[in-house]
C-alpha cells in the first residue's frame, strides 16, 4: 500500500482517512482555505492515546463533530463515541439521529450506491443535504464564531462528511473540479479500512461488485452531486441562506473565517 500524501493526510495508525481540507484557492485570487482549522476523518472511536495526543497538542483540534446517528454509535459498544479527554470537545451533530447510515446500510438502501452509479450517489446525498440540515447548521454556526479548530467525521468520512465539506468548500468559491478532488482523496484514506468493511458487507449478502461500488468516492459523484445542488438550490449559498437560515452578515463572517492569505 502506497504512503499517504501529507499534506493533506495526517497518517495515524488508529484513524482513518486523517486530512485538512485546506491550501484549496478560493474565488478570491489572493486567498485560500485555511490549512489548519477543519480537518476530516472516518470515526474516531478506536483512537488510541497516542494518536488522541496528536490530534490535542499537534493539530490543536479542539471540537469534534460527530455526524454518526445513535445506532451506528451503540453497535460501537464498548468503544466510546469519542475518548474522553478535557482538551477536546465532542459535539454530537448527527444527520440522521435514529437511522443507521453507515456506508453499508446506505449499500442496502441504494443498489445504485452499491453498483457504483452516480445516479445512486446523487440520490443518497439528496438525502442527506435534505436531512442533515440541524447538522451542518450547527458546524457552520461554530464556523461563524471562529472558536477553535474542528474535526468532522462520520463512519467512514466518505459521505455526510463529504457532503459537508462540500458546502464549506463551495461557499468560499472553490471550484467544482477541486471540490470533487479533494472528495476522491477518500479513496487512499480508506484503503487500509477496506478489507474490515469488505467482511462487513459479505456477513450482510453483498456481492463484491456491491462492495467495491460502495466504498468508492470517484470525483463524478461529486460532480453530478454540485449539478443537482444547483438545479435545487441555487448552489451552495443558496442552501446554506435559504434551507439552513443564514443571513447576509453569517455567510460574510463564515466565509471570512474559513479562508487565510494564499
Amino acid at each position: 500500500m502506497p504512503p499517504l500524501p501529507t499534506p493533506p493526510f495526517h497518517p495515524l495508525p488508529s484513524i482513518h482517512n486523517l486530512r485538512s481540507i485546506g491550501t484549496h484557492p478560493t474565488s478570491h485570487p489572493s486567498q485560500r482555505t485555511r490549512s489548519t482549522y477543519i480537518y476530516r476523518s472516518a470515526s474516531p472511536s478506536t483512537l488510541n492515546p497516542t494518536d488522541l495526543n496528536t490530534l490535542s497538542s499537534t493539530l490543536h483540534i479542539t471540537h469534534v463533530f460527530d455526524l454518526r446517528s445513535a445506532p451506528e454509535i451503540a453497535a460501537l459498544l464498548p468503544l466510546a463515541p469519542f475518548p474522553a479527554t478535557p482538551a477536546i470537545q465532542r459535539v454530537w451533530a448527527p444527520v440522521f439521529a435514529a437511522q443507521d447510515y453507515s456506508p453499508e446500510w446506505i449499500a442496502v438502501r441504494y443498489k445504485e450506491y452499491a453498483s457504483g452509479r452516480v445516479e445512486g450517489f446523487v440520490r443518497a446525498y439528496a438525502d442527506i443535504l435534505a436531512e442533515g440540515t440541524e447538522s451542518f447548521r450547527r458546524v457552520l454556526e461554530w464556523v461563524r464564531e471562529g472558536d477553535g479548530v474542528g474535526l468532522v467525521h462520520c463512519t467512514a468520512g466518505k459521505d455526510r462528511t463529504g457532503v459537508l465539506v462540500m458546502l464549506l468548500l463551495g461557499l468560499v468559491g472553490v471550484t467544482d473540479d477541486a471540490i470533487a478532488a479533494e472528495y476522491a482523496l477518500t479513496a487512499q484514506g480508506l484503503e487500509a479500512w477496506k478489507p474490515e468493511a469488505r467482511e462487513r458487507l459479505k456477513a450482510r449478502g453483498m456481492p463484491e461488485e456491491g462492495i467495491e461500488g460502495m466504498m468508492s468516492s470517484r470525483a463524478e459523484y461529486m460532480l453530478a452531486t454540485l449539478e443537482m445542488v444547483r438545479r435545487r438550490y441555487g448552489g451552495v449559498e443558496g442552501y446554506v441562506r435559504d434551507v439552513l437560515g443564514f443571513g447576509d452578515e453569517d455567510v460574510e463572517t463564515i466565509r471570512k473565517n474559513l479562508v487565510e492569505d494564499a
